[in-house]
């Protein structure tokens, strides 16, 4: 199966209109997880966002009725088991309605056939009801009759009344149905036809003869609501997946702050930006992390917790060696304690105490003078557990989230770092 890189985040793509519905282990009559299910399309610069199990390139976004809280609005490579069932719109109150009422409420007269031939005039035709002359005289009877006089066996059709036999859910749908139609002002919403996924697999989209056939989605937004059909956490720990957004790094902190020189220690600290929408919080161990929980009306819920594995730094250049002590990718706060920094621990007097040559904590001792880009990342590993998020980060429960194909480094962007050579005075 092809990893999913994640190009472009799912709302930016053109969808269709369909809901696809994904069932939970026990289906009684209802459903709870909904999802837009898009035709098979790609981004403009990379494969799609999310893909199939079933090897398809379709894209399916099960964020209809699923509410994310902590950190959002991310997109990253998750493969995602296409839901079943899809819900796909047949109008609204008025046309919806009479579409259905169409098909379950047309007790017309129905044509029946019949092989009962009708009798034959001397010209072939049927006699009309007032014929009832009998051949003439002038025939010979050894006349044969021509093709066009003979009788034929052709079935003709009698028209009886067939009234259509409704389920007792067929004809509460109905019912709604003509309610609906006569509303006016005419009543927000939409019908939705429930139909099988054909992304999904042939014994999944099974399930889908246990829904009603037909549903009214009541109000403006056209959500769609179906009591009972659960998305199931592993589904819902993905969603929060591919929602999640890291905390991304600012600019990097020098020290010296101006000109470096070869062969001395140049400190590095840089600061944590938390993502624009969640928390970016601190474990007892001082590793960073971010938070992600994908929920269900009906209570089912799954988060996934990201955190900083490590810090590297690249010097711009191979005439340089780096420092990357494991202390060095735990939080601390800035000097004014606003801000989550990680690097150096160095206190400036100590900073200042580091001779040529020297060994620090995190770093970098350029070697040869010049101006050099520096950029600093952080790598992010993550893990999912049933339920709403607990404080402190990840449980001790908490599961590789299925599907994922890795969250991206955060990385800092260049600093340009002037280095000058160290010139020796020999007075004797």
């Amino acid at each position: 199966m092809q990893a999913i890189s994640a190009a472009r985040a799912v709302r930016t793509v053109q969808v269709m209109k369909y809901r696809a519905l994904s069932v939970g282990a026990a289906l009684a009559m209802a459903a709870g997880g909904l999802a837009l299910l898009a035709a098979p399309a790609s981004a403009a610069d990379g494969p799609p966002v999310v893909g199939c199990t079933t090897g398809s390139s379709c894209m399916v976004e099960l964020n209809y009725e699923v509410a994310y809280t902590g950190s959002s609005g991310g997109s990253n490579g998750v493969v995602i088991t296409p839901p079943p069932c899809i819900g796909i719109p047949i109008g609204d109150a008025h046309t919806g309605s009479q579409a259905i009422i169409s098909l379950y409420g047309n007790t017309a007269p129905v044509a029946q056939p019949s092989t009962e031939p009708p009798a034959a005039t001397a010209t072939g035709g049927s006699p009309s009801p007032t014929d009832t002359t009998s051949p003439t005289d002038t025939a010979s009877p050894t006349d044969s009759p021509s093709p066009a006089a003979s009788t034929s066996p052709a079935s003709t059709t009698t028209a009886t009344t067939t009234a259509l036999i409704l389920s007792d859910q067929q004809q509460q749908i109905l019912s709604q149905a003509r309610q609906l139609a006569g509303t006016n002002p005419i009543a927000p919403g939409e019908w939705y036809q429930i139909s099988g996924n054909p992304y999904a697999t042939t014994t999944a989209q099974q399930k889908c003869t246990n829904l009603p056939p037909y549903i009214w989605v009541a109000g403006n937004n056209g959500t769609l609501r179906v009591k009972g059909l659960n998305i199931p956490p592993e589904t819902l720990a993905a969603l929060a997946y591919s929602q999640l957004n890291t905390a991304q790094l600012a600019t990097v902190t020098l020290n010296p702050t101006t000109t470096s020189d070869t062969n001395l220690p140049t400190f590095v600290d840089v600061a944590l930006r938390p993502p624009a929408t969640g928390i970016l919080s601190v474990t007892a161990a001082g590793d960073p992390y971010v938070w992600a929980t994908a929920a269900t009306p009906d209570g089912e819920a799954a988060t996934v917790w990201a955190w900083v594995t490590g810090l590297s730094i690249n010097p711009g250049t191979t005439n340089a060696t780096t420092f990357n002590d494991a202390r060095c990718s735990t939080a601390h706060l800035s000097a004014d304690g606003h801000t989550l920094m990680l690097g150096s621990r160095y206190t400036a007097a100590e900073m200042q105490q580091v001779g040529v040559g020297q060994q620090i904590d995190c770093g970098v001792t350029y070697t040869a003078p010049g101006t050099y880009a520096l950029t600093a990342s952080v790598t992010w590993s993550a893990c999912w557990a049933r339920g709403l998020a607990t404080a402190g980060g990840p449980p001790a429960n908490c599961k590789p989230v299925p599907g994922a194909t890795g969250l991206a480094a955060s990385t800092s962007p260049p600093h340009h770092v002037a280095v000058r050579e160290i010139q020796s005075v020999n007075n004797g």
